[in-house]
C-alpha cells in the first residue's frame, strides 16, 4: 500500500511522544481497538527500503509516522535495507504510571547517503536542505502485547556547514 500525504489544518502539528506512540497508538493497532486521533499513521511495509526523499510531502516534510512489521535483519535482493541501527535499545516509561515499562525504541541511520538534489525542482539561488535520517523504531514489550507491530518515526536533522578560519 502506498502511504499518502494527509492534509492537516493550519498550524497543526503530530509530533506524538514516544510514550504516546506505545501506549496509545502501538498498543491499539496491535489489539486491533479503534483509535479515535484525529491523525492515525498509515502502514508502509517497505519502510526499510526507501530513501525519505520517496515519502509524501518531501522536502517539505522532515518528519513521518509509519506503522508496520517488525523489520527482519536478514537483507534479501527483493527489498534492500537502508536503514541500520546505531547505538542500543531503550526502554520507553510511562511517567504518569509510575514509569511502568510501555515500549522499546531502537535507533536506525539511512546507510545510503545519496545526493539529494536529483529530483527536487529548487529555483537558482536554493540550495537543497542536507540531513542525517534517523529512523526511531518503537515496538511493545512481550508483557503488553505480542505483536510484531512498530511504529516508525523518520525524521531528518539538518547538517550544519563546517566553516573553517582562515588564517
Amino acid at each position: 500500500m502506498e502511504p499518502t500525504h494527509k492534509a492537516l489544518p493550519v498550524g497543526f502539528r503530530f509530533r506524538p511522544t514516544n510514550c504516546e506512540i506505545a501506549n496509545y497508538f502501538l498498543k491499539k493497532k496491535a489489539l486491533g481497538q479503534p483509535m479515535k486521533a484525529r491523525t492515525v499513521p498509515e502502514e508502509c511495509h517497505d519502510v526499510f527500503s526507501r530513501h525519505p526523499r520517496d515519502f509524501p510531502g518531501y522536502p517539505k516534510e522532515e518528519h513521518w509516522y509509519y506503522f508496520c512489521r517488525k523489520r527482519n535483519n536478514q537483507v534479501t535482493s527483493n527489498s534492500p535495507n537502508l536503514w541500520t541501527p546505531i547505538g542500543e535499545e531503550t526502554n520507553v516509561l510511562d511517567p504518569k504510571n509510575n514509569g511502568a515499562l510501555v515500549g522499546i525504541k531502537r535507533r536506525l541511520t539511512l546507510i545510503a547517503q545519496e545526493e539529494e538534489s536529483d529530483n527536487i525542482c529548487l529555483s537558482d539561488e536554493e540550495e537543497a536542505p542536507k540531513y542525517n535520517w534517523f529512523m526511531d523504531e518503537i515496538s511493545l514489550p512481550q508483557t503488553v502485547a505480542d505483536t510484531d507491530w512498530v511504529l516508525c518515526h523518520i525524521f531528518g536533522k539538518t547538517i550544519k556547514p563546517i566553516f573553517t578560519e582562515s588564517e
